[in-house]
């Protein structure tokens, strides 16, 4: 049984251990990237999700109405505004620019999310239920709102009905299919292998796409790396404000508060790189600053977390 503690730093740790080993052997992850194995990761990561997920624990009431429409409108259709307009203030190459906007477009992570909401002392269900919705919501939402937004950017074109087939193929269908798999397979849910899998499937995906962008990653230089960062920080720290400055409008109770925080806030990054593995042209800096994003929000939210959780506490 691995030892429970490993499990909050698999996933950065990994994603730096195969960040440096696609720097310094691309061949075998652009060789997997080239066979089109990222999709399927991503696939897997919401199979595992679904199977995971018992919708009969998942909350009502009256407030959840209201989380719910402020969680769409945030996570959703604002964020990734605020990304166009963070990555024009900054003057970002337009690669970064789209790896960003992006970032900022997808919906939130089903992992860490719910982790941060129990660490600060929130009501995780009320945050899986939000993290499920916007997932799903998002699925129809990010494909227009890519294609105008990386329109304005002189970014790679796309087209929204493609973009939405793949996001069914490799979000919704597999997310449905484990919720599915629960009625005849006894494996149990928080299994050791079923909570490793996720991050795994991650880190692979990094892998590979890094990987195939290996020869344009060696161009960078840290002054670009720092911007990319601050920029992060900078959306991040604005869909923050934005829960804080909404939370009198609803009159959440502090739990119930902290739910909506960190689902609205965080950005899930396996979907990001789903979607800029399927756009045309080398996705190299893009990838990196959707790497760059991910490490800042879980670096700023764990912080965040414990100081709420301290605080609750008290």
């Amino acid at each position: 049984m691995p030892v429970p503690r490993l499990s909050g730093v698999f996933l950065p740790a990994g994603l730096l251990l195969v960040l440096l080993l696609a720097w310094l052997q691309p061949a075998p992850g652009s060789a997997l990237e080239r066979a089109g194995l990222i999709p399927w990761m991503v696939a897997t990561i919401f199979l595992v999700n679904g199977y995971q997920t018992r919708l009969r624990e998942l909350p009502g009431g009256r407030t959840l109405i209201a989380s719910s429409l402020i969680a769409v409108v945030i996570a959703l259709l604002l964020a990734p505004f605020i990304g166009l307009f963070v990555t024009g203030m900054a003057g970002l190459p337009v690669a970064a620019a789209m790896g960003l906007v992006v970032m900022a477009t997808v919906p939130p992570t089903l992992s860490s999310g719910i982790v941060m909401t129990r660490i600060a002392g929130g009501n995780a269900a009320k945050a899986l239920f939000l993290t499920i919705l916007l997932n799903l919501i998002g699925v129809v939402t990010v494909p227009y709102l890519l294609q105008l937004l990386l329109q304005s950017l002189g970014a790679v074109s796309l087209s929204p009905l493609s973009l939405l087939r793949q996001l069914l193929l490799i979000v919704v269908l597999p997310f449905a299919a484990g919720a599915l798999a629960r009625t005849w397979v006894r494996l149990p849910p928080r299994h050791w292998l079923l909570r490793y899998l996720p991050s795994l499937c991650v880190v692979a995906t990094v892998w590979m796409a890094v990987s195939a962008s290996a020869p344009a990653l060696g161009r960078l230089d840290g002054g670009l790396l720092v911007t990319i960062a601050l920029a992060s920080l900078a959306i991040h720290a604005s869909l923050l404000l934005l829960c804080l400055l909404v939370r009198p409008l609803y009159r959440a109770a502090p739990a119930d508060w902290i739910a909506l925080l960190f689902p609205v806030s965080q950005k899930t990054l396996p979907v990001a790189v789903g979607i800029l593995a399927g756009l045309d042209g080398s996705a190299g800096l893009a990838l990196v600053a959707c790497i760059l994003f991910h490490f800042v929000q879980l670096f700023t939210d764990s912080v965040i977390a414990a100081r709420l959780g301290r605080r609750r506490l008290s």
